[in-house]
């Protein structure tokens, strides 16, 4: 791997063997080095591919509205969400989070805030990342000394759950989070109360609820055993008329078509949490 430019000490644009132009980082690597040296592989902890001309322009791009600094809270907060996630974001999110850290240090430098009208289901549907995201503000707030809201955390989250995805697309990732939104929602007004974001099968239900959308974005079917889950149907009337509910909705909206097995999976899932 030779080194293009270094960007700082620890973060540098180079081309590997296969001339795939990248942005690499790790403590150290483009010390005093000087274009077209190479960069040892064993000091590059994270490497991000810019994909063809486009990619490199949008690089260029980015370095013109950000600080370095940004690049490197990135950097830093991707390889913490990794590890604690469980995740393996896509070389997007370092091009897209550091845009984002730089405006929204930008905004909470001017006192400028606002939020999202997903925040409360994003915080439902994703659990575990708000929490992460959370941890992320606050420790943004305390080394910057803005007064940065809690409402960033959702953005945060919007960004890994985008990059965790084989499909770099947030707007497909916006609108997955708006369909689980208004499933929630006629599920609560069909049982006529709200659901508790600590309760176990109700997480259990989010989550299948996630996989399930995704499965209707990409056309899958879900292969289960009808006859047993048209018994549970036959049980739990009421969940299963939430159930078709849901299926209307989406078909009247979305024009999909939700096969039987997917309506009984739901029922199941509607049952556990109408129970508690």
């Amino acid at each position: 791997m030779q080194l293009i430019k270094a960007l700082n000490n620890n973060v540098a644009l180079a081309r590997d063997h296969q001339k795939k132009e990248m942005v690499v980082m790790g403590r150290g690597l483009a010390y005093n080095l000087k274009p077209g040296q190479p960069i040892q592989d064993s000091l590059v902890e994270k490497r991000y591919v810019l994909e063809g001309k486009s990619g490199r322009k949008d690089f260029d791009s980015l370095l013109k509205r950000i600080t370095l600094s940004d690049v490197e809270l990135a950097s830093s907060i991707i390889r913490k969400g990794e590890e604690r996630l469980g995740y393996q974001c896509n070389d997007s999110i370092l091009l897209t989070l550091s845009d984002h850290l730089g405006l929204m240090l930008e905004r909470a430098k001017n006192g400028l805030y606002f939020g999202t009208p997903l925040e409360w289901d994003i915080r439902l549907i994703y659990p575990k990342e708000y929490q992460f995201a959370k941890e992320v503000v606050a420790r943004l707030r305390k080394k910057t000394g803005y007064d940065i809201p809690e409402q960033e955390a959702a953005f945060i989250v919007l960004h890994f759950i985008n990059a965790s995805q084989s499909k770099n697309d947030m707007e497909e990732t916006l609108m997955c989070t708006k369909i689980i939104q208004n499933i929630l929602n006629i599920s609560k007004l069909h049982y006529g109360r709200e659901f508790s974001e600590d309760n176990f099968d109700v997480s259990r239900f989010i989550t299948h609820v996630r996989y399930f959308v995704r499965r209707q974005m990409r056309g899958e079917v879900l292969k289960m055993d009808i006859e047993i889950a048209r018994v549970i149907a036959e049980k739990c009337p009421g969940d299963y008329k939430c159930a078709l509910k849901i299926s209307r909705f989406l078909h009247q909206t979305y024009g999909w078509d939700v096969s039987e097995g997917e309506v009984l999976y739901l029922t199941l899932h509607l049952n556990r949490i109408n129970l508690n």
